[in-house]
């Protein structure tokens, strides 16, 4: 998610504790939940619906959520912008390429150019959740990434438990 690339929450941690929490009271809203929801998808007449919209909410809906979310805003958020170069294993980012909420182009080639091992495949006819909105292709492109050589345990003894782990994945995918 492109939020490895955001430090911090900005200007947001300074807010007193009921402004903050005003805020939060907008985040959870119906509104910009529905906004959100309609911002996801490629195809949001078939996917944008009011089940979807539940499930969007319903973190937001659990007890404790708002208390988290303002220690959260009050910590200043996380900022892991500088641990994004140190994943150095073999990456595959999946991208919508109609993605409504976080802009591919930007985001997508930020991850590609900041790992050492990583590359970007494009998932056409689709937004924000490639896992929902086209989940054949998705898995597609996760089970190929998997089986390529240098992705796949090597093959000493400790790799081997990793691999059969692998195999499993790959005959619940066929």
């Amino acid at each position: 998610d492109a939020q490895g690339f955001v430090d911090g929450i900005g200007p947001m941690s300074f807010l007193p504790a009921p402004l903050a929490r005003a805020g939060i009271k907008v985040l959870q809203s119906v509104p910009l939940r529905d906004s959100a929801n309609q911002m996801s998808y490629y195809d949001p007449s078939t996917y944008a619906t009011e089940d979807a919209l539940k499930v969007g909410r319903m973190h937001c809906l659990r007890d404790g959520w708002e208390d988290g979310m303002l220690s959260f805003m009050q910590s200043g958020g996380f900022r892991p912008k500088e641990k994004v170069p140190l994943i150095d294993v073999p990456t595959l980012v999946l991208w919508g390429r109609q993605d409504g909420i976080l802009d591919g182009e930007e985001f997508a080639n930020k991850f590609v150019d900041g790992m050492p091992n990583a590359r970007l495949e494009w998932i056409e006819e689709c937004g924000h959740v490639p896992h929902l909105e086209q989940p054949e292709l998705t898995a597609k492109s996760i089970e190929a990434f998997l089986r390529e050589e240098g992705v796949r345990p090597s093959k000493n003894a400790s790799a081997q438990s990793a691999a059969g782990i692998f195999d499993g994945l790959f005959n619940f995918l066929n």
